[in-house]
């Protein structure tokens, strides 16, 4: 099972976020481009894995609404794929 830790101070604007996560995930670069295609990509993850946000407030702080998005499709994610827990 791998392990990921989301660091959400490098996520200081959507396109930072966006290209933060697609790195983090190896995901092709801009495949991200709102949260419905953040969670199509989350909902395709077929290896078991951890997921923790460090410093989860700074989301909020940093992009707002589209950091409520971000929290709502990990979330929406781990319900929809057994492969994804949030710790």
């Amino acid at each position: 099972m791998d392990d990921i830790i989301i660091e959400c101070s490098e996520m200081t604007s959507e396109d930072s976020a966006n290209h933060y996560l697609e790195d983090l995930f190896g995901w092709p670069e801009d495949s991200i481009n709102d949260s419905s295609a953040l969670l199509d990509l989350l909902s395709s993850i077929a290896e078991p894995c951890e997921i923790t946000f460090e410093d989860v407030d700074l989301l909020e702080i940093n992009l707002g609404d589209y950091g409520e998005e971000i929290l709502d499709a990990f979330e929406q994610a781990e319900g929809n794929n057994d492969n994804i827990k949030l710790v």
